[in-house]
Order: C-alpha cells, then sequence, then structure tokens
C-alpha cells in the first residue's frame, strides 16, 4: 500500500490505533473539477515508485470507512462505531 497510497498509509499509522482492521473504500478527489475521480483513483492505484508522490499531491486520496472488522487484534466481528473515535483518516485530518 505504501508505494501507492504514501499519503493514506502515513495518515493510517499517524490516526488509526495499531490491531484496528477496517473496510471501506478508497477516494480521490479532484480539487479542479470539484469532485470525486475514478480516473484518477485508476492513475493513483497504477503508480508506483517516484510518481505516487506527485500524484498523491495532485490528488489526495480518502478512506471512507464502512465497518470494524477487528479491533485490538480481536477479530470478533466488530460493526459500527462502538467505542472508536472516528474522524477522517486522510492526510489534511487534525
Amino acid at each position: 500500500m505504501q508505494d501507492r497510497w504514501p499519503d493514506l498509509g502515513a495518515a493510517a499509522e499517524a490516526q488509526l490505533p495499531h490491531g484496528l482492521v477496517l473496510d471501506g473504500e478508497l477516494l480521490v478527489w479532484d480539487a479542479g473539477e470539484g469532485r470525486l475521480s475514478f480516473e484518477a483513483l485508476q492513475r493513483r492505484a497504477a503508480a508506483r515508485g517516484r510518481s505516487a508522490p506527485a500524484l498523491a499531491a495532485k490528488w489526495p486520496a480518502y478512506f471512507a470507512a464502512f465497518d470494524v472488522l477487528q479491533q485490538s487484534g480481536q477479530g470478533d466481528g466488530l460493526t459500527g462505531t462502538a467505542g472508536l473515535n472516528w474522524r477522517s483518516c486522510s492526510p489534511t485530518a487534525p
């Protein structure tokens, strides 16, 4: 993941607790168009190496979580937001 999504990897390491496994979707926002961009998502997914950070700066990625699959190493089928302090997992989140 780090080679294609360095911004999300860094944001997840900084903002999410160890052992948390989430189910969700990656989204890429195109500020120039003012909308989500599937084309930019595909280009970011195909990028590796030196091009990935440049594309991350151009098209920031975000993660929208739907379910908690595992928390603190316990895979007990948790769903929803019970016990978690939710916030955006993005490069720009406070």
